[in-house]
């Protein structure tokens, strides 16, 4: 169980760091990675291209036994991201203006490569 769950970590902090390289390679600038609000939970990655600000859930599946990665977000987990985001923009103040447009994003990646998926949460 121990090594599952040390792999399962592995695997995040991989498709974590492929996420990060796309974003780069794609101009944006990351602000915060395993953003954390207390116990609430946590945005794996928060980027920012202009004035678009990304909330991304990464996920990586070796498989796609318990359906695809778009299926791993419950209504719990969206209002879990939509927390950490709304407590993010309250401590970055500069961020929380008219000029930024916010979007939630599933960066999943599994044995076909990268999915990206905008706007998982409206």
């Amino acid at each position: 169980l121990i090594n599952m769950s040390l792999h399962n970590q592995e695997l995040g902090f991989s498709g974590e760091e492929k996420a990060i390289k796309h974003l780069k390679e794609n101009s944006f600038e990351i602000l915060e990675k395993n953003f954390r609000c207390g116990k609430s939970g946590e945005i794996d990655i928060i980027a920012i291209k202009n004035s678009l600000i990304l909330f991304i859930e990464v996920k990586q599946r070796l498989s796609t036994n318990y359906g695809g990665p778009l299926y791993s977000i419950t209504a719990k987990k969206k209002n879990t991201i939509k927390n950490v985001a709304t407590y993010f923009l309250s401590i970055n103040k500069k961020y929380n203006t008219k000029e930024y447009t916010f979007r939630f994003d599933l960066m999943a990646y599994d044995q076909n490569g990268l999915q990206w998926i905008e706007d998982i949460i409206r």
